[in-house]
């Protein structure tokens, strides 16, 4: 009996011991364990904090720099024809007077022309007014205004015999239409009113008959005019 407790009090002494030492050694490693994990969540904050102030000195000096150094004006490069190109300012009020000059001349221009196409269009000779043309073609002038004639010879008629004769001693007028031909002769006598008797006719047509005109020329026409003449007798 004494050694079967002898032999267990050495085998329990045995197993506690070895489950003593297990203890030991797990509280150990438990120990070592977070020691080492401290020790390294020191250092990650020891270098986040580090890093923090790296950053915050590079932020700084970024900032000194930006502030310290002098800010250019961007220039912005112009094309050399603009340079060249100077801009002219026009006021309003001259635009309006340049396009009122401008309907001024084409107003000036357009009435010229109205008159020149008139002239076109107008034909003297074509104005029945003023002439007449005839068989052969000449025009004869029936109107004097404008056309410049010149007599060459005129002979005034003599009082009539006949009238003396009877003792006819009034006054007496006649009014006579003749014609002038181109080479100035005077021709298509015409007696419209007046005293024709007594001779006084053809004392008037005796006359006439003598006179003598330069041949009539209009617009570089060679033309027949047409008169109308009073002869007094005293």
């Amino acid at each position: 009996m004494n050694k079967f407790y002898i032999y267990s009090v050495i085998i329990h002494s045995l197993i506690l011991g070895g489950i003593f030492k297990i203890n030991t050694l797990q509280k150990d490693e438990l120990k070592f364990i977070e020691k080492k994990s401290m020790t390294i969540s020191l250092k990650n904050r020891k270098a986040m904090s580090s890093k923090n102030k790296v950053i915050e000195v590079a932020n700084k000096s970024e900032s000194i720099e930006k502030d310290e150094l002098p800010i250019e004006p961007i220039k912005s490069k112009e094309p050399e024809q603009e340079k060249k190109i100077k801009p002219v300012n026009i006021s309003k009020n001259k635009v309006k007077k340049l396009k009122k000059k401008d309907t001024r001349n084409t107003q000036l221009k357009k009435h010229e022309q109205k008159q020149q196409s008139t002239e076109k269009k107008y034909n003297v000779f074509q104005d029945k007014n003023k002439f007449l043309v005839g068989e052969d073609g000449i025009f004869t002038a029936i109107n004097l205004e404008g056309i410049e004639y010149e007599i060459l010879k005129e002979v005034d008629p003599m009082y009539p015999i006949k009238a003396r004769k009877i003792g006819y001693k009034g006054n007496s007028e006649v009014v006579v239409e003749f014609l002038v031909n181109l080479k100035g002769d005077i021709e298509n006598i015409n007696f419209i009113s007046g005293n024709i008797k007594y001779g006084f006719k053809e004392e008037v047509f005796k006359a006439l008959q003598q006179w003598k005109f330069k041949p009539i020329e209009y617009k570089e026409k060679k033309i027949k005019v047409r008169f109308e003449k009073t002869f007094i007798f005293k």
